[in-house]
């Protein structure tokens, strides 16, 4: 003979089964919502000079983070850009300086060529502000490592000038106040 108390918990088992569905059956379970999420605008060239006034203004109002988030943004994108266009131009020179390539072809690649050099120095400038930008913020956050490194990449790459209000002389200026060397040079 079967033992009766097990034959009641199996019989109250498979009505439990029956009777709950959405546990044995799998029912659709309702997608949780997620928390609203602030979307951050990627840097491009139709919105750069837009975000480098935002940047500028945070900065201005002492908001750091915030201001040094847009600006890193800025740098790795005309980092970015300038990498590549130089990759291109350079393969542009070589197929333009081929005696081989159609008159066609020259001249298209001589219009690409004066755009990609009128891109370059307002990029060069954009990278270099936005350089120094980074390297003022580290330097008020009490991290010289990282203000001497964009700092120094401002020094080696913008054009040299004794004016005092110039980019090449408040970096100067700056740099050297991480060393701790301020009015030694």
């Amino acid at each position: 003979m079967k033992n009766p108390v097990f034959l009641n918990i199996m019989n109250l088992l498979i009505i439990l089964a029956l009777l709950t569905p959405s546990v044995t059956f799998g029912a659709e379970k309702k997608p949780k919502k997620q928390p609203a999420t602030v979307q951050e605008t990627a840097i491009t060239d139709a919105n750069i000079t837009a975000s480098h006034k935002k940047a500028d203004e945070m900065l201005k109002k002492g908001d750091l983070d915030a201001s040094g988030k847009i600006y890193q943004k800025i740098y790795d994108y005309t980092k970015g850009a300038l990498n590549t266009t130089k990759l291109i131009q350079a393969q542009y020179e070589k197929v333009l300086n081929d005696p081989a390539t159609a008159q066609n072809d020259r001249e298209e690649l001589f219009i690409k060529l004066k755009r990609i050099k009128q891109l370059v120095p307002k990029y060069n400038g954009i990278k270099e502000t936005s350089a120094y930008n980074m390297g003022y913020i580290y330097a008020k956050k009490g991290d010289p490592e990282r203000a001497r490194r964009f700092l120094s990449e401002v020094l080696d790459t913008a054009p040299f000038s004794l004016e005092p209000n110039s980019l090449w002389m408040k970096t100067k200026t700056l740099l050297l106040s991480q060393y701790g060397l301020e009015g030694e040079f």
